[in-house]
């Protein structure tokens, strides 16, 4: 769920609820957490819903692997809540941030990206963080109630059979590109030998996307 329009996200979000959704997905590299957060309070001090009633998904970004503590209690502040239901490792490449200023390591080819949330650009590099290393902080979370489940997107099968066969935690659910161009045959049927829940994003196309 990307807007950069808070405005309309909040009016869309109040038209969602009274319509009847109950499922909100939403990451940290969207901006839009703290918009989520301002109407789900506005409904449940009206009366209107009870914390319960709403099943919330967010996602540790790329950047984010080599500190999940920091940005896991930044979405808890933002979405005003104390749990967050579904929390997944968004991208299976960690990647550093680098600041304005900071020297690029040579031979290393930066990803440049705008913020779809604040328009912010962003120069990224690859941060080789082991994925097992991220997971014991979630796993952490998981133990203290603050993360209700845990998974990831956008990852293959080496990589989901990889992180699983390490965690102590398994990996409840998968979010990944699917629909009938891209069936993703051979990853559902390791999902079901593992127990895991796949969700597919894009299953009927997504024309607002521009990558």
């Amino acid at each position: 769920m990307e807007a950069s329009d808070e405005a309309q996200l909040t009016n869309a979000l109040r038209a969602a609820f009274d319509a009847g959704y109950r499922y909100i997905d939403t990451a940290e590299i969207y901006a839009n957490e703290q918009v989520v957060g301002a109407v789900l309070k506005e409904y449940i001090d009206a009366g209107k819903l009870k914390r319960e009633d709403v099943f919330i998904t967010t996602k540790l970004p790329f950047y984010g692997h080599d500190n999940p503590s920091y940005f896991i209690e930044q979405s808890l502040k933002k979405l005003q809540t104390d749990y967050i239901d579904l929390y997944l490792i968004h991208s299976p490449l960690p990647m550093k941030k680098i600041n304005e200023g900071e020297a690029i390591p040579e031979g290393v080819t930066p990803f440049v990206r705008k913020s779809p949330g604040t328009g912010e650009t962003v120069t990224l590099i690859p941060n080789l963080y082991p994925f097992i290393d991220t997971w014991r902080v979630l796993e952490k979370y998981y133990n203290d109630g603050k993360l209700k489940a845990l998974g990831v997107s956008n990852f293959n099968e080496e990589q989901l059979q990889g992180l699983y066969d390490q965690a102590t935690v398994k990996p409840q659910n998968i979010q990944v590109e699917c629909h009938i161009l891209f069936q993703q045959k051979s990853l559902f049927n390791l999902c079901k030998k593992l127990n895991i829940t796949l969700t597919a994003y894009g299953p009927i196309g997504s024309p607002g996307r521009v990558i």
